[in-house]
């Protein structure tokens, strides 16, 4: 597969996977979406600590897909809606390599010091803008589980949201495989737990 842009993480998140369990069944149903341009340039989004936001989205798909067969769910809309939860435009934190990409995607860098409301901040905001993202690159692919399980991801925050619950188990698993992936990555100061609120910014 063509990498149109160099991943800001130091591997390759599909070289580790791939010796993994159901892999290929995997990785059969999401090589498209992983081959576009568009959801390559989540390579220079940094999103959990130094994680990027492309190797964040995999292994959240990977881990839902596994959850799926495990538990006897939809494995294709888990493995779809987990790689496409975090499928948000604006990058949050500042990052090497933005500079190459259009300024939609750095809009509320430029603009740190505006106020937001609640709703607008990035945790309450991004699966919003995912589900919009999904809509509009990936349109074959969605189905109403699958835009259910983007758009309330990070419920219970999704309660402030027009669509305010998770109402499928394709829902449940990627909610559960963000959190588990999440987990792994967070920042061992909790102050710094602030900044997955979109209230606090990313150290540099």
């Amino acid at each position: 597969m063509k990498y149109y842009y160099k991943s800001l993480d130091n591997y390759e998140i599909l070289d580790i996977l791939k010796n993994l369990p159901f892999y290929d069944e995997w990785f059969e149903i999401v090589k498209d979406i992983l081959a576009s341009k568009e959801f390559q340039k989540r390579r220079l989004f940094f999103h959990h600590e130094n994680e990027c936001l492309w190797t964040h989205c995999i292994r959240v798909s990977y881990s839902a897909y596994l959850y799926a067969v495990k538990h006897k769910i939809n494995t294709r809309n888990c493995a779809i809606a987990g790689l496409l939860h975090d499928f948000y435009t604006r990058a949050w934190h500042p990052s090497e390599g933005l500079e190459v990409l259009e300024d939609k995607y750095r809009v509320k860098l430029e603009h740190p010091k505006k106020k937001l409301k609640l709703r607008e901040m990035h945790g309450f905001n991004h699966p919003i803008q995912a589900l919009e993202n999904a809509k509009e690159y990936f349109p074959e692919y969605m189905n109403e589980r699958i835009e259910n399980a983007i758009v309330t991801h990070m419920f219970p925050m999704s309660l402030i949201n027009k669509t305010k619950w998770p109402k499928y188990r394709e829902s449940f698993a990627v909610w559960y495989a963000d959190k588990h992936v999440s987990w792994t990555n967070l920042p061992s100061k909790p102050g710094n737990m602030l900044k997955y609120f979109g209230i606090k910014k990313k150290n540099k």
